[in-house]
């Protein structure tokens, strides 16, 4: 006969299982009797869930700040194109000045600066594509005595310009 036949040797088999668990019930049975949070709980628990929704815009503009920080102002990015040029154009020989670009040699190779879209660019040899200033609304390059001025806009309108000295024209090698 199987074993759902003989009704007593199932019976028992789960009355001893219920023995066996006996102990750990208890356990559970006494947190059985609290009917839900207490109000010191609750408090806690709102307390928590406010303080977490109250960082939240904290840690985004924290987030917003720190990506504003890396990205350099135009300040500091004018600055570092005014200089590289500069340095290069105290080396360079027969210097092309024309509104929208600035050509010259130095050291054999043909550096050429140009816009691009919303940028300055810098090509050598006609090859290449580094921008060395973004945001550009519009510039442009005039002759001076033994240098070149430029008078450059950015695209919110803030005007700066700047004069770059060359000593090759004695030489020669300036062409305006």
């Amino acid at each position: 006969m199987s074993s759902f036949g003989a009704s007593g040797g199932v019976v028992k088999r789960v009355s001893g299982m219920m023995k066996t668990q006996g102990p750990s019930m208890k356990c559970v049975s006494g947190r059985m009797d609290e009917k839900g949070f207490t109000l010191i709980e609750t408090l806690l628990s709102f307390g928590l869930f406010c303080m977490i929704s109250l960082s939240i815009p904290l840690m985004m503009k924290g987030f917003s700040t720190i990506e504003h920080d890396l990205v350099p102002p135009r300040y500091y990015e004018w600055n570092l194109f005014h200089e590289s040029v500069r340095n290069e154009l105290r080396k360079a020989k027969d210097v092309n000045v024309m509104s929208n670009q600035l050509s010259f040699v130095m050291d054999g190779e043909t550096i050429l600066y140009e816009k691009y879209n919303q940028s300055i660019r810098r090509r050598v040899n006609n090859k290449g594509h580094e921008i060395v200033l973004q945001s550009v609304g519009g510039f442009t390059f005039n002759v001076i005595d033994q240098g070149v001025h430029l008078d450059l806009e950015f695209e919110g309108g803030e005007k700066v310009e700047g004069n770059f000295f060359f000593f090759s024209a004695a030489e020669g090698g300036f062409s305006p």
